[in-house]
């Protein structure tokens, strides 16, 4: 009787031990679909936070230069006029000395500084507050250029004109490092058309943007 009884104890385990672990998943089955139905019933918000995570922009006063950085140079040389109508600066930095791939399609060798200072120009920016600075093809290189620029020109107070989403990043790039040398740094955002912090999960483009732009940020985090 002892050794059926242990040979009975023996088929009781398994199914014992199955048991339990169905009861382990089904919890965690359950906790997941709890997880789930609360990030959808709370997605627009959060998406929203993500976006104004990336927008680190600081109020908009005077500032002895405004350095537009290389890109998307319709939004910023455009935003660059609008500064300078509000009297922001009388002073205007245009800096990305790499030829956008279309503009070289066309046979052309404007750089991106160029094209930007071009935008603004043709939206009203006076032509003798534009320069283009042909340094920097990263946000990196552009900071180093723009360091030797703010310090040969003995500027205290400057404004870095991006997109955006891109403004976490660079104040991480710049602030700091011109703090160490006396100069205030203030972030920018030009607008995209597209769509805006509130809503870049919209379009296409947003969606790229955000997504580069968390890669690009922890990439940044890592390396400098």
């Amino acid at each position: 009787m002892a050794r059926s009884t242990g040979q009975e104890d023996a088929r009781d385990r398994p199914a014992g031990g199955r048991r339990w672990l169905r009861s382990r998943w089904t919890r965690a089955g359950l906790v997941l679909v709890v997880l789930a139905i609360g990030l959808w019933c709370f997605r627009y918000p959060l998406l929203r936070a993500m976006g104004a995570f990336l927008v680190t922009e600081d109020p908009v006063m005077h500032a002895d230069a405004v350095y537009v950085l290389g890109g998307a140079a319709l939004d910023r040389g455009s935003e660059a006029a609008r500064l300078q109508a509000r009297g922001v600066s009388d002073r205007f930095i245009f800096t990305g000395e790499s030829v956008p791939n279309d503009i070289a399609a066309l046979g052309l060798t404007a750089t991106e500084g160029e094209c930007t200072r071009h935008v603004a120009i043709a939206h009203g920016l006076p032509e003798a507050m534009a320069m283009a600075l042909k340094r920097g093809t990263s946000t990196k290189e552009e900071s180093d250029a723009l360091l030797d620029q703010a310090l040969q020109d003995g500027a205290d107070t400057v404004m870095v004109v991006s997109n955006e989403f891109h403004l976490r990043r660079i104040g991480f790039v710049f602030k700091e490092r011109f703090a160490e040398r006396g100069i205030t740094v203030l972030l920018h955002g030009a607008p995209n058309p597209l769509f805006s912090a509130k809503d870049w999960w919209t379009c296409e483009e947003g969606l790229m943007m955000l997504n580069n732009e968390y890669v690009k940020l922890a990439y940044y985090h890592w390396k400098y």
